[in-house]
């Protein structure tokens, strides 16, 4: 049996090498992540084995040698992939210094928003300084929509391959080993490809942070006042699914909201904005929690009175709420666990956008202050909406500067709402959130440079005490 295995072996390999040689530069996928770099598909080759199959890819990493602000030096780069379909990670330095301390094989990344594997500690490349390298691995199954993060001081500068880009590339330079053409609703996507087999507008699913996998958005709900900073007046879980076609161009996005925690006794709406998307890109909106008055919709479901698109989830978080008892949800250690219902919210559009227009999730989200419509509490440096009271900015402990583009936070860089690709253990009441998570205030103050990972359950880390111990 070890004799058959090694011949096999031998001739998976040389056939391998065989159709490596008839790659062709023509062949590749190219894609900006920004601040000089650039990720290529250089080579997918399909291997059958038995009823197995696996894809055996390349990508090829470059910079183009650019300094300044704009170009930061690489601190890691990231590939998107499911848990349990990848192996045989391996990294070749082509050209320039480039180095790094070790392959993370993941799933979990930390401060990226999806799961997969990453070369880490990585130095001698960006900021300056060209080089090429190539980051090869195999894939089971099938291949698979994948993002690459090229992370660069503060920037993710990620990219998007569809699995129609890889396909392309394999095929382009006939490094199949099967003929996949079963297409039924004609949309250029292999039936066991697409998500959507029957649907001609619609092929993947995109779920953010991955599928199955809830990201949090917590905020302190005294902006532009600190108040007790405990980040848990309102904790939002969400899971996203962005619907994209063929080309990889997004229709529709639906988003499960859930609240784990209202410490607060305001009673706050809960919004996004789409920066780049117009009203009118919009063709309905669906499963909005509309139970007060000050909000005011378009005929599509969109907020009136928006230059922008800002679809309104709810208007007021009790109507979700299944309290077990207490004034406040889910913030006291009483042994009360609370459940909210779950808000669907479907964003259909009128023609297909790219994602570069539509953005990433969480997109812009936002409170609504205790129902005032003019007192929005937004993530740091984003943007809030036309109907802000700018007014507010800089007063109190708030140090936004609008003309410098700097939004919602402390004079120490300290912010009131946060995002994170996980569900959050949230503090308990009275408790502020750097008692609890011990390096958040490292993390803030350094602008997401130190301790990207704050969050996580890691030695040195947190002070369990302070959390709320009921999820």
């Amino acid at each position: 049996m070890k004799t058959i295995k090694v011949f096999l072996a031998t001739i998976l390999f040389f056939t391998g090498l065989a159709k490596l040689s008839a790659q062709s530069s023509a062949c590749e996928i190219t894609k900006t992540n920004g601040g000089g770099f650039t990720t290529i598909i250089e080579s997918v080759i399909q291997e059958c084995v038995g009823t197995n199959t696996y894809y055996h890819i390349t990508l090829r990493i470059e910079h183009n040698g650019c300094g300044g602000p704009t170009c930061q030096a690489l601190s890691h780069y990231s590939v998107e992939a499911i848990p349990g379909t990848y192996s045989n990670v391996s990294v070749q330095v082509i050209s320039g210094g480039m180095t790094y301390s070790n392959i993370n094989l993941g799933p979990n990344l930390g401060s990226d928003p999806f799961q997969g594997f990453k070369i880490d500690g990585t130095s001698g490349i960006g900021g300056g300084q060209a080089g090429v390298f190539k980051v090869t691995y195999t894939l089971s199954g099938s291949l698979q929509s994948q993002r690459t993060s090229a992370k660069a001081g503060t920037n993710g500068q990620i990219v998007n391959f569809s699995v129609a880009d890889f396909e392309y590339v394999m095929n382009c330079n006939g490094t199949t080993c099967s003929t996949v053409n079963i297409d039924s609703d004609g949309d250029g996507v292999p039936d066991v490809d697409d998500d959507y087999p029957s649907d001609p507008i619609r092929a993947f699913n995109n779920y953010y942070p991955g599928k199955g996998v809830y990201g949090t958005l917590a905020y302190e709900d005294l902006w532009p006042s600190k108040g007790d900073y405990d980040f848990n007046d309102v904790v939002i879980i969400y899971n996203t699914n962005i619907v994209t076609n063929a080309q990889n161009n997004v229709v529709e996005i639906k988003t499960k909201y859930k609240l784990t925690a209202v410490g607060a006794s305001f009673r706050n709406g809960f919004a996004f904005q789409l920066d780049n998307v117009l009203p009118n890109q919009i063709a309905s909106v669906s499963g909005q929690i509309i139970s007060k008055n000050y909000v005011n919709l378009n005929s599509n479901g969109t907020e009136a009175g928006q230059s922008k698109a800002v679809i309104v989830v709810w208007d007021d978080t009790e109507p979700l709420l299944n309290r077990a008892g207490g004034s406040f949800f889910n913030t006291m250690p009483n042994g009360q666990v609370g459940t909210s219902d779950t808000a669907f919210i479907h964003v259909l559009f009128t023609t297909s956008l790219s994602m570069t227009t539509v953005g990433l999730a969480p997109f812009n989200p936002f409170l609504i202050k205790n129902g005032v419509r003019s007192i929005e509490i937004h993530l740091a440096d984003y943007v809030p909406t036309d109907l802000m009271d700018f007014s507010l900015f800089g007063t109190s402990d708030d140090r936004s500067n609008p003309s410098l583009g700097k939004y919602y936070k402390s004079s120490k860089n300290l912010p009131w709402g946060l995002h994170i690709p996980i569900v959050l253990d949230h503090m308990l009441e009275y408790n502020d959130i750097t008692t609890g998570y011990l390096h958040f205030a490292e993390w803030a103050q350094s602008s997401g440079v130190s301790y990207p990972d704050w969050y996580l359950n890691l030695s040195g880390y947190r002070d369990s005490s302070k959390l709320w111990p009921g999820l």
